[in-house]
């Protein structure tokens, strides 16, 4: 089993949107778990990798001509078709905050007895946002709405397994689109969702930074078959 862990820092305050408003409270919650911590779901984090590492392969083909890259998104991502290949693929975790951070939170939250809604309001803030009237540039009547966002500077992570053992593009490739991957959640256009991601990967039963290596390792690669 291949283990990988995806580093992912929150440089702007951050909105994991559940699409849910709060009565009496925020118009735009955020999705968190049992204990209050907010999260983004494996899903959501996995698309938005996938479309990084889309528009690379993209560059790669219509900049160097490079079509061959193509095939490892289905091999590192899946498609709807694959049945029982799916082990082939890479499989993600939720982006969850850092686990140490996050044990150290629960521990005490039990001997403490705080409660999920305290932690949540430790780790988030709640900002007010207006719709601005394109003739007018005034607030439009009505728009005022409170968003519930993550704090900046939090560390989260994404563990990823894989069966079998990836190939040295595949890792490559999926270095690259971790490096790429600059926003995520909602209201990324408002300033918000801002990361610094970084792909770590398990030797020795320790985790290490090979974000730099991949990459380096792909162009080396990309300039010697021109």
């Amino acid at each position: 089993m291949e283990e990988y862990k995806i580093k992912v820092e929150l440089l702007s305050e951050t909105i994991f949107g559940s699409g849910h408003a709060i009565p009496g409270s925020v118009d735009l919650e955020v999705v968190y778990d049992e204990y209050g911590f907010p999260f983004m779901k494996a899903k959501t984090f996995k698309g938005n990798l996938r479309k990084e590492v889309e528009d690379i392969v993209t560059v790669f083909k219509e900049n160097y001509g490079k079509k061959k890259y193509e095939k490892y998104l289905d091999t590192l991502f899946g498609h709807a078709d694959e049945g029982v290949d799916a082990w082939k693929t890479l499989h993600f975790s939720d982006c969850t905050l850092d686990n140490q951070v996050r044990q150290f939170l629960i521990h005490h939250s039990k001997e403490n007895n705080i409660q999920p809604i305290e932690i949540l309001h430790s780790l988030t803030e709640t900002r007010s946002f207006t719709r601005i009237h394109k003739d007018t540039g005034s607030a439009e009547k009505g728009s005022l709405r409170q968003v519930r966002v993550i704090r900046r500077g939090l560390q989260y992570e994404v563990d990823v397994t894989c069966a079998r053992a990836l190939e040295p593009i595949e890792l490559s490739l999926l270095a690259m689109g971790v490096a790429s991957l600059r926003h995520i959640g909602t209201m990324r256009t408002r300033g918000k969702g801002e990361v610094k991601c970084s792909l770590w990967k398990k030797e020795n039963n320790v985790f290490q930074d090979q974000t730099r290596s991949y990459i380096n390792s792909l162009m080396e690669e990309v300039k010697q078959s021109e």
